[in-house]
C-alpha cells in the first residue's frame, strides 16, 4: 500500500508540474480564460500523449496524466453546470440532433450489455466510449469564443510537431518510449517509428489527420518565417509517415491533399503548386517516381488476393459482417468483435482479433442503428464545415480548412489502426468540429437575431 501511495503522490507531482508550465508558457493567453477551459486545454494537451509518458499501474489500474485530468474535469463540468444554470444552454444549442446520437449511442451500447458473451471487454469498450463522448460535451460548451478555436488548433499543431520529433528519434537512435510495440520486435524492426502509441498504424493515422492541420496553418498564415518552419515540418512528417509503411494512411493523405487542391485553394495557389510541383518532380524525379510507385501498390495490395495483410483484414472483415448478420442487425454488443473474433471466427485470420477497421467495428459492436446515425454525422460534418469555409475569415478559415483535411483523411486512416475507440485524436477531431460548427451556427442565429430586431425597431420608427 505504501509503495501504491508513493507512486499516486509521484503522478499527482508530475501531473501538478504539467499545469504550472501550461500556466507559466501561455500565461498571457490564458489568464482571460475560464477555469474549465483552461483545464479542458490541459486534458486536450494531456491526450496527445495518452499512456505513453508517467504510466503508474496500480493493480488493473493505469494512471496517467490524461486520466487524472480527466477526472478533474468531470468535477469542474459538474460544479460549474450546478453553479450556473445557464453553462449548458440546452435551449440554444445548434446541433442538437449530433449529441442526441451520441447520447442514444452510449444508451444503446449500455443496453448492449445485458446480450455480450464478455461483459469484462464491453465493460471497458463502453468505458473507452463514455470518456470519448463526454469530451465532445465537454468541447461544444465550453469552446464559445473564436480564440477558443484558434488556441486548439496551434496546440495541436505545436503536439503534432512534438510527436514528429519524437519519431525521428525513434528511427535514428533505435530508441522507444515503454509504451512502444517495437521494444519487444525484431532487430529489423527497431527503425520504425511509433512516437507516444503503442504501435506505428496509430502513429500514422494521427499523422495523416493532424497532417492537413498543419497545411492549412501554412496556406493560411501570413508570416513567411512561420510558413517556412511548418513547411519543414510538413516534409519531415511525410517522411515518418513513409517509415510506418501504412498504405491506408498514404492513400488517406493523398486524397485529402487532393480534396484540398481542388476545393480549398485558389486559381493563384493552384497555379503555384502546379509550378512548384512541376520544378519539384524535375529535381526530385528518382524520389517523385518512388513516392507514386508506392502510392500504386499501395492501393494496388488493398484489392490483390495473395497478400497474407489483406488475406487476414478480409478475413476479419468477413468474420465481422458475418457476426453482424446473426446478431439480426442489432449488434453483438459493445466491444465484443475481439471475443467473438478470438472464438467464433469462421475465416482463417493468423490470430489477429481486432477488426482493423473502425466503420466494421461500429457496424458489428452496435449495429445498424448507430452505424448508419454515425455515418451520417460523419458526412453532415463534412458538408457543413464546407459551408462555412466559404464564408469564414482567414483564421476561421484556416481552422475550417483543416477540419475538413482532417475529416476526409480520416475516411481512410481509421482503418489502418486495430481499433479506434481507445485513441483520443479520432474524438479529439470530432469533438473540434462539432464545436466549431456549434459556434458559427450560433454566432450566426445571433446576427440574425439582431438584425431582425434593427428591423423591427426600423419599422418602430418609421410609424
Amino acid at each position: 500500500m505504501a509503495f501504491i501511495s508513493v507512486k499516486i503522490a509521484v503522478a499527482l507531482f508530475v501531473l501538478y508540474f504539467i499545469a504550472v508550465l501550461f500556466l507559466v508558457v501561455f500565461k498571457p493567453w490564458i489568464f482571460p480564460l475560464s477555469f474549465p477551459v483552461i483545464v479542458l486545454y490541459l486534458l486536450i494537451i494531456s491526450s496527445f500523449f495518452g499512456a505513453a509518458i508517467f504510466n503508474v499501474k496500480i493493480g488493473p489500474v493505469s494512471l496517467f496524466p490524461y486520466r487524472m485530468l480527466y477526472i478533474v474535469m468531470v468535477f469542474v463540468f459538474a460544479l460549474y453546470f450546478i453553479k450556473e444554470k445557464t453553462f449548458l444552454d440546452w435551449e440554444n444549442n445548434r446541433i442538437k440532433p449530433v449529441l442526441l446520437f451520441h447520447l442514444f449511442w452510449l444508451f444503446y451500447a449500455c443496453a448492449s450489455l445485458a446480450w455480450v458473451r464478455s461483459l469484462k471487454v464491453g465493460l471497458l469498450d463502453f468505458i473507452f466510449l463514455a470518456i470519448g463522448v463526454s469530451l465532445i460535451f465537454f468541447a461544444v460548451f465550453l469552446l464559445n469564443e473564436r480564440k477558443h478555436f484558434l488556441h486548439i488548433f496551434y496546440i495541436w499543431i505545436l503536439m503534432f510537431t512534438f510527436l514528429i520529433l519524437i519519431g525521428l528519434w525513434n528511427h535514428f537512435t533505435r530508441h522507444h518510449l515503454p509504451i512502444s510495440r517495437i521494444n519487444v520486435a525484431p532487430l529489423y524492426q527497431q527503425g520504425i517509428p511509433t512516437a507516444v502509441f503503442v504501435n506505428e498504424n496509430d502513429y500514422a493515422s494521427f499523422i495523416a489527420v493532424s497532417f492537413f492541420f498543419l497545411l492549412a496553418f501554412i496556406h493560411r498564415i501570413p508570416s513567411f518565417f512561420l510558413k517556412g518552419i511548418g513547411f519543414i515540418v510538413l516534409v519531415l512528417s511525410l517522411y515518418v509517415l513513409l517509415l510506418t509503411s501504412s498504405r491506408a494512411n498514404d492513400i488517406a493523405i493523398g486524397l485529402g491533399v487532393l480534396v484540398w487542391f481542388l476545393f480549398l485553394t485558389d486559381r493563384l495557389v493552384k497555379k503555384r503548386l502546379i509550378i512548384a510541383g512541376t520544378g519539384a518532380l524535375i529535381l526530385f524525379r528518382e524520389k517523385a517516381l518512388e513516392f507514386f510507385s508506392r502510392f500504386e501498390q499501395g492501393l494496388h495490395s488493398l484489392n490483390t488476393a495473395g497478400n497474407t495483410s489483406v488475406d487476414i483484414r478480409t478475413n476479419l472483415i468477413k468474420n465481422s459482417l458475418l457476426f453482424f448478420e446473426k446478431s439480426f442487425g442489432f449488434g453483438i454488443g459493445s466491444g465484443n468483435a475481439e471475443f467473438y473474433l478470438a472464438h467464433f471466427s469462421h475465416y482463417p485470420t493468423g490470430g489477429i482479433i481486432n477488426v482493423h477497421n473502425w466503420w466494421v467495428e461500429i457496424l458489428v459492436n452496435y449495429g445498424m442503428f448507430v452505424f448508419v446515425g454515425y455515418l451520417l454525422i460523419y458526412i453532415w460534418t463534412i458538408v457543413q464545415l464546407c459551408k462555412l469555409f466559404q464564408r469564414t475569415l482567414r483564421y476561421e478559415k484556416m481552422v475550417c480548412e483543416g477540419l475538413i483535411g482532417g475529416m476526409i483523411a480520416f475516411s481512410f486512416s481509421c482503418i489502418s489502426p486495430s481499433s479506434q475507440i481507445s485513441l483520443n485524436y479520432l474524438w479529439l477531431l470530432f469533438a473540434f468540429s462539432f464545436a466549431f460548427i456549434h459556434f458559427q451556427r450560433k454566432k450566426d442565429h445571433s446576427n440574425e437575431l439582431i438584425r431582425s430586431n434593427r428591423g423591427v425597431n426600423h419599422g418602430q420608427a418609421f410609424e
